[in-house]
């Protein structure tokens, strides 16, 4: 028998205890592969169930952690019994946290693990999850910019902060400002309101001072910190306005939080090419991943620095989703 010893920590004295080395928590899943439907959030698409080999030592009841991950991506549920049941709500939200792409099949690993002490763990055992997410609306978040810089100025209502995508300590906000000043403020309300400048901000602090251009915001609430930089996407090409670097006459895409995508509404565009790129430069530019393209009236698959795309003349709605961390994403012309 391999036996092991660990310490656990407590306010009142640290506690020395031996178990057995090969002592491990088994995990079972209900399922291999899940596709999960919008329109079945409440029902139940995956049970993971467990076994944990005695310990033979008296602890305090035992915690569980679910480790749901993908990639470098990864997200905990803590849990006390088993089993532990995920509605199809629940578990699209936990997949699109680890980077898993809406509408495609995408492998997680999920381990449950029992924790002794302050950071050992016994043995586990991984299942591996295929699962197919669905891309939900995202709602915006109490924070917003207001300001005489900001759209709507200083009555409101503000220009929503939304919950950045896979970072649980950030918001962000995309917004076209004019020389002024902003704050932040929660609820469209002066009760709770954040200024200050240089990058950091206090309760009631002092109003920013900005320049007229299109800014993405981040704000950390707990931390009290914010940046902002100039940040948009827009269409180039020959099929938009021109291939010129320098004119800064590429077609402009908007934010929409609630998809996490950019969107431009009634764009004309002619027999050409195009390509996406951010704040009219090419340092970061994203066209098709290959070679073949669909038709204008469905979804393409974008890459870093990727192929042009072939645009015939029309009105279209155009939608484009970018994922920086992978330099990926995908594209929608849509002919009205």
């Amino acid at each position: 028998m391999s036996l092991l010893t660990v310490t656990l920590v407590s306010c009142e004295k640290d506690e020395k205890i031996t178990y057995d080395g090969n002592a491990k928590v088994t995990t079972t899943l209900s399922a291999e592969s899940v596709t999960l439907d919008k329109d079945k959030k409440e029902e139940t698409a995956l049970t993971v169930s467990w076994e944990s080999t005695p310990l033979n030592v008296n602890v305090a009841k035992p915690l569980y952690e679910i480790v749901f991950t993908n990639g470098k991506k990864s997200k905990i549920e803590t849990v006390s019994e088993s089993p532990a049941v995920f509605t199809v709500a629940q578990l699209n939200k936990i997949a699109i946290e680890v980077n898993a792409k809406a509408n495609e099949e995408t492998e997680i690993s999920v381990a449950v693990k029992r924790k002794l002490g302050s950071n050992h763990y016994i043995g586990f055992t991984e299942k591996k999850l295929k699962v197919t997410a669905y891309k939900d609306l995202i709602p915006p978040t109490e924070w917003g910019v207001v300001g005489s810089a900001a759209p709507n100025g200083w009555d409101g209502p503000d220009t929503p902060f939304w919950k950045l995508v896979g970072d649980d300590t950030q918001y962000v906000a995309y917004v076209t400002l004019k020389d002024g000043e902003i704050k932040f403020r929660k609820n469209n309300k002066w009760d709770t309101n954040l200024g200050g400048g240089n990058g950091s901000l206090s309760d009631g602090g002092n109003n920013i001072k900005v320049k007229a251009g299109t800014y993405k915001i981040l704000l950390n609430v707990d931390a009290k910190t914010y940046s902002i930089e100039e940040y948009t996407w827009g269409i180039v090409g020959d099929g938009a306005n021109g291939w010129d670097a320098d004119k800064g006459t590429d077609i402009k895409l908007s934010y929409d939080g609630s998809t996490n995508s950019w969107k431009a509404e009634n764009v004309t565009l002619k027999d050409g090419q195009i390509k996406f790129r951010l704040n009219n430069k090419w340092d970061t530019n994203y066209g098709a991943e290959s070679d073949v393209q669909p038709a204008p009236e469905q979804n393409g698959k974008l890459s870093s620095g990727g192929k042009n795309i072939k645009s015939s003349a029309g009105t279209y709605n155009v939608t484009i989703s970018i994922d920086e961390e992978n330099k990926t994403g995908t594209y929608k012309l849509e002919k009205l």
